[in-house]
């Protein structure tokens, strides 16, 4: 998989994030939306909300792609990529505050201390999407080290290893997540940084496996025509949607990237997918500002799921972009990327 490939699939990726925080909650059909129908009294908007998944893809990408540099230039300090992700943060929360005190001045900012965890990503009561921040940072800031330890073993093994450290993690976040860990943020982070490190240490050893590009040549081969390869991902799509599960996310995460990659595309579609992908990490951190905080009166005033999706991803691309402009005035020019 090559840069701009995981660009692209991060372009994927962001369509996914949105679309699945705008159709996620199933009583949201036909109060917020108008759906056009439903399976077993649940919308197909909702339905297909367990296809997208988002973290587990950016988690996969992250690891394969700093494994990558880790491999060819052995950066060891990754502070430099952590700013970089706080100061766009930064300028979105500020934002978002100054609006916000304008539209809700009972809420926003409200006090000291919770801007502080705000602007931290240690407790994210501005927007509850935001909790992927400081976790991440942290597996960012370890992944040198992480990739020395896990050099000196076999690459499936360790894919092994954290498939069963991922089902551990989960598990034990949906047994007992409300009861030991919600309420006791110091714990829940620490614990969110060992769940989120397994699918990161996963995307690197399948670039040291060269996975990518060897099951692209199988597909290629036995699934000769493009037609094939997209009846193959909407019946992955389409078996995704009938577990109501993330035990199967991983493997689904991997077959998709595979197939996605397999298929001949349309010059347009992927230049399309290149700005999106290259905006994703802020449009992550705007779009739920517009459909659950700030706009959800307005974004779900248009009815039609087609529509609401639409709006919210232009909206949050040209805001992403704003974004990205101030951030390039702040950060030295050698490391805007």
């Amino acid at each position: 998989m090559s840069k701009s490939e995981s660009i692209i699939i991060k372009g994927v990726v962001i369509l996914f994030m949105i679309y699945g925080h705008l159709f996620l909650y199933p009583e949201w059909s036909g109060v917020m939306y108008e759906s056009i129908f439903q399976l077993n009294s649940i919308s197909i908007e909702c339905l297909l909300t367990r296809a997208t998944g988002p973290v587990g893809f950016y988690l996969l990408l992250g690891g394969y792609g700093m494994y990558y540099i880790y491999q060819n230039k052995g950066v060891r300090n990754q502070l430099p990529r952590v700013r970089n992700l706080y100061v766009n943060f930064w300028i979105v929360l500020f934002l978002y505050v100054l609006i916000g005190h304008i539209v809700k001045p009972e809420v926003y900012p409200g006090s000291v201390k919770t801007l502080i965890y705000n602007a931290t990503g240690f407790i994210t009561t501005y927007n509850g999407e935001w909790w992927f921040l400081l976790p991440y940072s942290l597996v960012v800031l370890s992944s040198y080290w992480v990739f020395k330890f896990v050099d000196r073993y076999n690459p499936l093994l360790v894919i092994l290893g954290s498939i069963f450290g991922l089902f551990a993690t989960s598990f034990i976040i949906s047994r007992f997540g409300s009861q030991y860990l919600y309420t006791y943020h110091f714990r829940y982070n620490l614990f969110l940084y060992f769940h989120l490190l397994w699918e990161f240490v996963i995307g690197a050893m399948l670039l040291k496996m060269d996975f990518f590009r060897k099951a692209k040549l199988k597909i290629q081969k036995y699934l000769s025509k493009n037609i094939y390869v997209v009846g193959a991902i909407v019946l992955l799509v389409a078996l995704r949607c009938l577990f109501d599960t993330s035990a199967v996310h991983i493997f689904y995460i991997i077959a998709f990237i595979a197939l996605f990659l397999s298929i001949s595309r349309w010059k347009l579609l992927d230049k399309c997918l290149i700005v999106l992908g290259k905006n994703s990490m802020n449009m992550w951190f705007i779009h739920t500002i517009f459909c659950y905080y700030l706009c959800k009166d307005f974004i779900y005033g248009f009815k039609y799921p087609i529509i609401i999706f639409i709006v919210t991803t232009l909206l949050s691309l040209v805001c992403a972009i704003v974004v990205g402009k101030l951030s390039g005035l702040i950060l030295p020019k050698k490391e805007k990327n």
